[in-house]
């Protein structure tokens, strides 16, 4: 579909899509099949009903406002999810109407994530390392394109190096996919310095972890808001990190 300046905006789904073929022993790098098909982001809270679809309604919003014809395929998942709900009425509030974002929080409904969810995606998101984990531990070969929103931000902050993207593109696979940024910030790891405590922490006081972003669903309308506010604004930094990757390996 074009735009006034004749360029491609990026097409972005929420829709569900028949699970492609499982490769034992995928580990992020890219196969066949994943080269036919849109770059795949997957985000991942407990119950799937404030965070992780707050985040991928985010990311929605931001690549259906592009123009470099990326595609995306963007999905949230829950670990702990004993029923269904729609999504969270504060998170829906803070999602531009109108948008494709706004579509998808309308519609949305809490699902338990499966191994077939992990298999399929080339980047999974994780609100907080608790879910990283539970991930990790589910299926073991997904560590290597399992973030939190705020370490995989980190972690892409520095600009990409000549060395960085000849190892992406050494073999002649073409131009890079999700995949491949995935394991370039897998090998960063230890290597960038990720989120830190700031400020003074007494033991009686309540503190999240600086990695996290932490379920405040219960939490005040407050406190509630600002870490939604946060979180929009990393994910907003995590869609600009892989757009500017993607179309400068292009």
């Amino acid at each position: 579909m074009g735009d006034e300046n004749g360029g491609r905006r990026h097409r972005v789904s929420l829709t569900e899509h028949p699970h492609p073929p499982c490769q034992p022993g995928y580990g992020g790098r890219h196969t066949s099949w994943r080269r036919k098909m849109s770059n795949r982001v997957l985000f991942v809270c407990a119950a799937n009903v404030c965070r992780s679809p707050f985040m991928a309604a985010t990311f929605v919003e931001e690549g259906s406002g592009s123009v470099d014809g990326t595609e995306w395929a963007v999905r949230s998942r829950g670990i702990s999810v004993v029923r269904q709900h729609p999504m969270c009425r504060l998170a829906a509030s803070l999602i531009d109407p109108g948008t494709e974002g706004a579509a998808s929080a309308a519609s949305h409904v809490s699902t338990q994530i499966a191994h077939a969810d992990l298999d399929e995606h080339d980047l999974i998101i994780a609100a907080s390392r608790e879910e990283r984990a539970r991930v990790a531990r589910m299926q073991p070969r997904t560590r290597g394109r399992t973030f939190t929103l705020k370490e995989a931000v980190a972690l892409g902050a520095p600009p990409l190096e000549e060395g960085e993207r000849r190892r992406v593109l050494a073999d002649g696979r073409g131009p890079a996919t999700l995949a491949d940024y995935a394991e370039i910030l897998d090998r960063r790891r230890g290597r960038v310095r990720m989120p830190q405590q700031t400020g003074l922490r007494f033991p009686w006081s309540a503190h999240d972890d600086p990695r996290d972003v932490p379920d405040v669903h219960h939490d005040s309308t407050r406190r509630h808001t600002r870490v939604l506010k946060e979180s929009r604004g990393l994910v907003r930094d995590l869609h600009d990190q892989v757009s500017h990757f993607l179309s400068a390996s292009a």
